[in-house]
Parts: C-alpha cells; sequence; structure tokens
C-alpha cells in the first residue's frame, strides 16, 4: 500500500513536470509573448536581460571585449555559456534552456522540502511545491523573456538544496558560482556555515567556495582584464544604469545630487547587509529559516531585483507549512501583490507610451510592491518566532505529561517561566 502510494506521487511529480514543460514550450512556439516580456522592467534588469546579453555575445564572437562599453553587464560564465555551448540566435535551444532552468528549479524546491521532513511523511506536499513553483505568475514570465534571473535562481535553489541534504562542499561551489553571477547570494554564507556541523566542515566549505570564485574570476580576468569587474559586480554596487525597474533604487539616485551619490550608496548597500546577523543568531536553531528570510531580503531591496526574485521567496516559503499556517495577513499580501501586478504595467504604460503620466506613477507602484514585500518578510519572521514557540511550549506540556505531579513545579521552574496557566483534568 505504501509502495502505490509512493509510486503515485511519483507519476503525479512527474505529470506536473511535464505540464509545466509543455506549457512554456507551447508559449514559446506559439506566442510572441516571449519577444514583448523582454522588454518589461518588471521581468528583466540591465544586469539580466537578454537583449544585452545577445549584444555582449555578438561583440564577442567579432573580436571585441564586451565589457569595454556600457552595454553588457551579465557574468563571463554567462558569456562563456551562450558562446560556445547555446547557441544564442537560436530560439528553440534558449527555449528548452530556459525550460530546463525553470523544471530543475522545481525540483530543488521539492529537494529543500525533502530535507526537512522525514521521508515518507506528507509526500504529496511535495507535488504541491513542484506545481507552485512551475505555475507561479512571477517566474512563469520571467522565464518567457529569457532573463538571465531565471539562471541564476536556479544555481541559488541548487546550492540550498544541496547544503540543505548535508553536501556542504557542493553547495560551497554552487553558492560561489551563484555569488559569480549576481554577487548578493553572498551574504548567504554565514546561514550555510551554520548548517555545517564540524568546524573542520566548515572550514574547507570556504575554501571550496572561495575557490569556486577566484579561479572563475581569474579566468575572466585573463581573458577580459579588470575591466569586466567593473561592468559586473561593480554595476551592482555601483549602479550606474537607471533603467526603471521594481527596485527602490532608480529613482532615488536619478533624483539625488551627485555629491549625495556616494554616501546614499553606502547607506543602501549596508541596509542589506545590517540584516544578515541578526537574522542568522536569531534563526540559529533552523538556518533554513535564516536562509529563506534573507533571500527575501535580497529579492526586494537588491539594486536591481525583478519578479523573478519575488517567485523565489515564494517558492522557498512552501517549504516551511508551519510559518504559513502561522503568517497573520497572507490575504492582504496576495491582494497587494495582485494590486501591484496591475498597477506597474498600466502606470508604466502611462509614462512612457501615452505620455498621459511620470515617472511618480511607476515609481509609486514600485513603492507599493517594496513595501508589501517588506512587510510580508516581517509577517515570516513573526510566523517563524510564533511557530518556535508553540513547538517548544507543545513539547513542555508533552514532557509534563509524563512526570508526577510532585516534580511538576520544579520543572517549570528551570524553565523559567514565570506563570503557566494550562487546563485540562490532570494539570
Amino acid at each position: 500500500m505504501v509502495l502505490q502510494l509512493k509510486l503515485h506521487e511519483q507519476q503525479q511529480q512527474w505529470l506536473t513536470l511535464a505540464a509545466g514543460a509543455v506549457l512554456r514550450l507551447a508559449l514559446f512556439a506559439l506566442t510572441s509573448l516571449p519577444s514583448k516580456l523582454q522588454h518589461r522592467p518588471e521581468l528583466v534588469s540591465p544586469l539580466t536581460t537578454f537583449r544585452s546579453l545577445s549584444e555582449g555575445v555578438f561583440l564577442y564572437k567579432h573580436d571585441t571585449n564586451p565589457y569595454d562599453g556600457g552595454v553588457f553587464h551579465q557574468s563571463p560564465i554567462y558569456l562563456g555559456l551562450f558562446s560556445f555551448f547555446i547557441p544564442v540566435t537560436s530560439p528553440s535551444f534558449t527555449a528548452l534552456l530556459w525550460v530546463f532552468a525553470d523544471l530543475a528549479s522545481a525540483v530543488f524546491v521539492s529537494e529543500i522540502w525533502l530535507s526537512r521532513k522525514p521521508l515518507g511523511k506528507e509526500d504529496h506536499r511535495k507535488t504541491l511545491l513542484v506545481a507552485w513553483s512551475l505555475f507561479n505568475p512571477y517566474g512563469l514570465l520571467t522565464c518567457l523573456a529569457r532573463s538571465t534571473s531565471t539562471l541564476d535562481n536556479t544555481l541559488l535553489l541548487m546550492a540550498i538544496s544541496r547544503v540543505a541534504s548535508g553536501k556542504t562542499y557542493t553547495a560551497g561551489i554552487l553558492l560561489g558560482l551563484s555569488m559569480h553571477t549576481s554577487l548578493y547570494p553572498v551574504l548567504l554564507l554565514p546561514a550555510f556555515l551554520m548548517l555545517s556541523t564540524a568546524t573542520k566542515q566548515r572550514a574547507v566549505q570556504l575554501i571550496v567556495f572561495f575557490s569556486a570564485i577566484i579561479l572563475p574570476a581569474l579566468a575572466s580576468t585573463s581573458a577580459f582584464s579588470t575591466v569586466w569587474l567593473r561592468q559586473t559586480w561593480g554595476s551592482i554596487l555601483a549602479v550606474p544604469d537607471l533603467t526603471p525597474n521594481v527596485g527602490m533604487w532608480w529613482y532615488f539616485f536619478t533624483e539625488i545630487f551627485d555629491h549625495f551619490r556616494h554616501f546614499f550608496l553606502g547607506v543602501f548597500q549596508l541596509h542589506i547587509v545590517i540584516y544578515v546577523a541578526p537574522i542568522c543568531l536569531r534563526f540559529r536553531h533552523d538556518p533554513l529559516i535564516a536562509i529563506l528570510v534573507l533571500a527575501g531580503v535580497l529579492g526586494t531591496w537588491k539594486s536591481y531585483p525583478t519578479l523573478g526574485d519575488t517567485a523565489v521567496w515564494a517558492c522557498l516559503l512552501g517549504c516551511f507549512p508551519e510559518i504559513v499556517s502561522n503568517l497573520r495577513h497572507p490575504l492582504f499580501t496576495l491582494t497587494v501583490h495582485l494590486y501591484t501586478s496591475i498597477l506597474l504595467p498600466l502606470l508604466h504604460s502611462l509614462w512612457l507610451l501615452t505620455g498621459t503620466g511620470n515617472a511618480n506613477f511607476f515609481y509609486a507602484a514600485t513603492m507599493v510592491y517594496g513595501l508589501n514585500a517588506s512587510l510580508a518578510i516581517v509577517d515570516v519572521v513573526g510566523a517563524a518566532m510564533r511557530a518556535r514557540v508553540k513547538d517548544e511550549v507543545q513539547k513542555s506540556v508533552e514532557s509534563v505529561a509524563e512526570q508526577d505531579r510532585h516534580g511538576r513545579d520544579a520543572f517549570w521552574e528551570s524553565q523559567d517561566w514565570a506563570i503557566v496557566q494550562l487546563t485540562g483534568p490532570d494539570i
């Protein structure tokens, strides 16, 4: 009976993966939606746009350093991938790559869930997580836009699934590569190290992580000199391209005076870094929760966010049902996300297409989006803390129930409980 249930679950997962692949391939092949989505500021940024990637590959194949201009900002890893292995001019091959990346992300999310629960318990949730990952509209549209953030997120999810499964060395390599392509995942390193049990294991993981950064960096420097650093990591840190996106940065640095720019660049970047230590310390009992919260912070407050970053965070949240069940305002969060998903393209059109609005219209929508995402992160933090307290109280009640009445007062005093009110026939 148990074997039949497992086979049924596996069939459901394969059917879900097949449905997600067929949907994406049909939209790529039969509609003009992908070409239209490549221009949407909600889905692509100057660092992830497929048009920029195509231009960089074209320049490289014509013996021109693509990093000499101000157009190409993608990692040299992507430049090598699409110059030698995947023809960037082939719609079929690129569509297959992005579909495969989305399918792999869904599998990695299900593996993260399995690492948190005993094998065989609530296996049906794997199918739900795969479906949520594949049919999340933010992730689906980002895939159709051929944004390289889809590839970045696949690397990140693979790293998280490996560290959650105890494969810390592989996770170190993948996190290093993820940091090489989008920089901000380096802030997840403390939480990754917390999942390593032994000091020697952490030391080796650090060595592997920095090797995965240094070796590709040396190879890139030998091919493109150090100019690639300024155009990739430097663009993430200095934000030279102020093309509108769903983040908080572009409008602020458009309006600010130049002599204040460096100061506020430091403030905005430190605003992200400052969350790492307190979040890791607060959730040291479960570093995966720290990774979840930090992924939400990065997806909301990094310099060039897209809706694909929110999709990854939402998929990770599905791996924590105890947190989802303790959320205070899930309906409000979902409603505002629906509200902003309508407002963002509408106000962008009013601003740049019809000319009946201005930049303040679109920025107001991005502020609502950012505020809602920030409140959702706060709600998740509170829900995680409530779930932790409920779990501890439940364990304490079960422990007290096993003791005789004479030893219960001493037990509660040892737990530093000032007032405990329990109801029951025997307490």
